[in-house]
């Protein structure tokens, strides 16, 4: 088994070099093993990001790989990350979230064989959440009132951390027909539909910095993500209600 973490980075250039350095470094050695490469997606960014991620590139030739696109998609960079990753299996990450536990907790799912995709979910009922409260509100309501009460997706979460079978994730990339960042969600719900086993794992997460788009702008964003989703799902056959469904893990360690 081995990894390929895919960081995707827009106007990160204040803070990248010292994020990801530390998160090399400070790897437990069980991890640093079996990670093949970290692919940094510069999408878009319109300051020294490219310029920081070269550095990095330079300091760690042998793990980092530098990759670009012209537009700024958040969804497009996971993607291009994605179909370009050589490892087993593939790992998405956020900038500000280089959560080496949940690789931890991950790991060991996969060597079991009891998942193809591993989510950490926000909403896991270990999971703790220090973000402010309108986050998690909003949070809480596009999983249950727009993915499980129109969707019919049994799962806590889609957004943030994932792990996946890299075939099955260039698989999901392949049939996947939105962007930007409902893409995140999408390749959960195909995969879903798919009957592929999902487990949830819990997170820990601080928000470090105030997200770009406000709450009250995202609101009218949720209709639009959900008629997409929905025309993309309707190309499968309907999950029967003793079908695949995702499960709740427990936080391990690797």
């Amino acid at each position: 088994m081995d990894l390929s973490i895919i960081v995707p980075v827009h106007n990160e250039a204040a803070g990248l070099k010292k994020s990801i350095a530390q998160f090399i470094e400070t790897l437990p050695n069980a991890l640093a093993a079996i990670i093949k490469e970290i692919i940094l997606v510069e999408n878009g960014s319109t300051d020294g990001t490219m310029d920081a991620c070269n550095r990095l590139n330079a300091n760690f030739p042998k793990l980092i790989r530098v990759c670009t696109i012209s537009r700024g998609s958040y969804g497009e960079a996971i993607k291009k990350g994605m179909l370009e990753a050589l490892g087993t299996h593939v790992v998405i990450l956020e900038c500000d979230f280089l959560d080496s536990r949940f690789l931890s907790a991950s790991v060991p799912i996969f060597l079991e064989h009891q998942a193809e995709f591993v989510i950490g979910s926000k909403r896991h009922p270990q999971s703790i959440d220090l973000r402010p409260f309108k986050r998690r509100v909003l949070t809480m309501l596009y999983n249950l009132i727009f993915l499980r009460f129109l969707i019919g997706y049994p799962g806590s979460d889609t957004h943030g951390l994932k792990c996946i079978e890299a075939t099955l994730a260039k698989k999901l990339c392949e049939m996947a027909i939105t962007t930007d960042e409902v893409f995140q969600t999408e390749i959960v719900l195909l995969a879903w539909k798919l009957g592929s086993r999902i487990e949830e794992v819990p997170v820990q997460i601080l928000e470090k910095r105030c997200p770009s788009v406000s709450v009250t702008r995202r609101l009218p964003k949720v209709l639009h993500t959900v008629r997409d989703l929905r025309h993309s799902l309707a190309r499968l056959p309907k999950v029967p209600a003793n079908g695949p469904s995702t499960q709740p893990g427990q936080q391990r360690e690797f």
